[in-house]
């Protein structure tokens, strides 16, 4: 019995201390989180060589779409994680998904210069229902909350990288040869380097020197822009004196997206006779 009674007045003080001692909890309050996502339309990075010519599209979205939605998100941006930085891309936003746009002038007006390994965050301050308002880069303190990456498929903010991006406009001029195991040339010899007439081409006139041949063409070379890796299919080059006609080159290699080097590793073959392994590298 003593037992039972124990269990009694255990059970009692427990109640006792829920409903007298502890506070009353307060209500769970889900933010309204941003969705940000690159449109397809928009441009990857930022090219170095043409921040002016940037074209940048997000579209902004809600993470939780059947939640109450915000009062509106402004959309802001930082450059480098510095959150005094911030500027305002778009204000007052309430339809969701919206279409944000965010040039390469809109950034070097806002922010001065853009230069190779700089990064521009894009993110949203979010003004609640009930009026409360939390940035998406605070001078202190967190944003959102704690662990929102964490969320599956989230995407509050964007990156935007300034780094060299292949354009075959950036190859033009006249390089300096500074490895050519043909032999065709002496090292610090200039050759002429072109964009090809293909989007992602670019035209070396080199072989033959003018000195071994006649009736050169242009060295044709395809550009992955995504990896800078360089193909040259076999093609006719010109002709060496004192040699069957039609020399041809193929190889492969690569180019430095910036534009002021390519390294190519080039088959000739002449008369039928293959001469592999000729490294050419070309530096601006």
């Amino acid at each position: 019995m003593k037992y039972i009674i124990a269990i009694f007045v255990s059970a009692v003080l427990f109640s006792a201390c829920q409903k007298e001692d502890n506070p009353k909890l307060p209500d769970l309050v889900r933010v309204p989180l941003p969705l940000i996502t690159l449109d397809p339309a928009s441009d990857a990075a930022i090219s170095s060589q043409d921040v002016a010519g940037f074209n940048g599209k997000f579209i902004v979205d809600l993470y939780f779409k059947n939640d109450v939605p915000p009062q509106k998100f402004d959309v802001v941006a930082v450059k480098n994680d510095d959150p005094s930085s911030v500027i305002k891309i778009k204000e007052g936003i309430t339809t969701f998904p919206t279409i944000v746009e965010f040039s390469g002038a809109d950034i070097l007006a806002a922010f001065g210069d853009a230069k190779e390994g700089d990064k521009f965050t894009v993110g949203a301050d979010v003004y609640m229902s009930n009026g409360q308002k939390l940035e998406a880069f605070p001078l202190t303190g967190t944003n959102y909350g704690a662990s929102i990456l964490g969320q599956p498929g989230s995407s509050p903010f964007i990156d935007l990288l300034v780094q060299c991006v292949f354009n075959k406009n950036t190859f033009n001029g006249d390089y300096t040869i500074t490895q050519d195991d043909w032999n065709d040339f002496d090292l610090g010899a200039n050759i002429s380097v072109k964009p090809g007439s293909g989007d992602n081409q670019i035209s070396i006139t080199a072989y033959p020197a003018p000195k071994y041949g006649k009736n050169r063409k242009p060295l044709i070379v395809d550009v992955d822009p995504a990896t800078s890796i360089a193909t040259v299919s076999e093609q006719v080059i010109g002709d060496y004196d004192g040699a069957p006609p039609g020399a041809t080159i193929r190889g492969s290699g690569n180019v430095n997206p910036c534009g002021d080097k390519i390294t190519l590793t080039l088959t000739f073959n002449i008369g039928g006779d293959e001469y592999p392994d000729n490294v050419l590298v070309l530096e601006k």
